[in-house]
């Protein structure tokens, strides 16, 4: 706002000192963009004017130039700013159900780009592995813009209770998404929707972009396809906590679903510091389907984090 009003008075200063042959040179500009006016600016005009008329013409050509390049060099700006997760694999203690033995999970942000392809494809992966069950979640997505957008969502469980496999394709040009096991397909009703698992990687990175700094109270709500239901998952930034974890002490955000089902509660703690990276997640669920995650090793671009106490590793 310091700056509005001496660029203003430059620009207005211009309009008084153009020439006719440079006023000439922006008309295409001036009616190119006339459009974007108010009626009554245009109503008085004339294709017969003075040299008067030309240069002031000139000046508010200029001005409208300058009104319509600005906010796209901004824009550009703010695009370049943007920030996305590193590359990462995140290795944590897991526990299903509360069993009494050692289990481990993974997480793993990777990408790769496909000859032919316009942008990279990501595969964003979450696993949990014990003598008696194992689990996975994956997402492929592609980033359009500020958006995580799914291609393929697949989930598996096998061992304890009935066995289940989840394959969702995601088709965007048909704007359809299809159950590959069944058959049946539903229409994609969001542009920017997520799956399953998507949804923690979009949180991450909307979280990310905000700093780390972020207001106790701050909400943040994702749109999930899960098979033929749409669900909206809505997070509120609880508290500050500092967790103890084998990589030395990290402060974190605590993160709930506060829309969560009644019998269920899930929470994140997501440390700032290092991209807010996962560093525990649990579900409660009244039916004993509990499930956690705890931190002991940590990846950043195939770097490992030694210490939550050092700088964190750059691309």
């Amino acid at each position: 706002m310091l700056h509005t009003n001496p660029v203003i008075t430059e620009v207005t200063d211009l309009a008084d000192s153009c020439s006719p042959s440079l006023a000439l040179q922006f008309l295409p500009t001036l009616f190119s963009a006339a459009h974007f006016l108010p009626a009554q600016w245009l109503g008085g005009w004339s294709l017969s004017l003075t040299q008067a008329a030309l240069t002031k013409l000139a000046g508010l050509a200029l001005m409208i130039t300058i009104s319509l390049i600005l906010p796209m060099q901004n824009a550009t700006g703010e695009q370049a700013d943007r920030q996305r997760p590193q590359p990462f694999k995140v290795i944590y203690q897991a526990d299903y159900k509360g069993l009494p033995i050692s289990a481990t999970g993974i997480r793993e942000l990777s990408w790769q780009n496909h000859e032919g392809a316009e942008v990279p494809l990501y595969t964003f992966t979450s696993s949990a592995l014990s003598i008696f069950a194992k689990f996975t979640e994956q997402s492929d997505f592609v980033m359009i813009g500020d958006t995580a957008r799914p291609q393929f969502y697949r989930y598996d469980r096998t061992g304890l209770g009935r066995n289940k496999s989840i394959r969702l394709n995601f088709d965007w040009d048909q704007n359809q998404v299809i159950d590959l096991d069944s058959g049946e397909y539903w229409p994609l009703a969001d542009t920017q929707i997520s799956d399953r698992l998507l949804y923690q990687f979009q949180l991450q990175t909307d979280l990310l972009n905000q700093g780390a700094d972020i207001a106790l109270g701050t909400q943040l709500s994702y749109r999930i396809q899960d098979q033929n239901t749409l669900k909206d998952y809505v997070f509120s930034v609880k508290a500050k906590v500092t967790l103890n974890t084998p990589l030395g002490p990290v402060e974190t955000y605590e993160i709930v679903r506060s829309n969560d089902q009644e019998n269920r509660a899930t929470t994140l703690w997501l440390a700032p510091a290092f991209e807010y990276m996962l560093i525990r997640f649990e579900q409660v669920s009244s039916d004993g389907e509990n499930f956690s995650l705890a931190l002991e090793k940590a990846y950043l671009n195939e770097t490992p984090v030694t210490d939550f106490g050092d700088e964190i590793p750059k691309s």
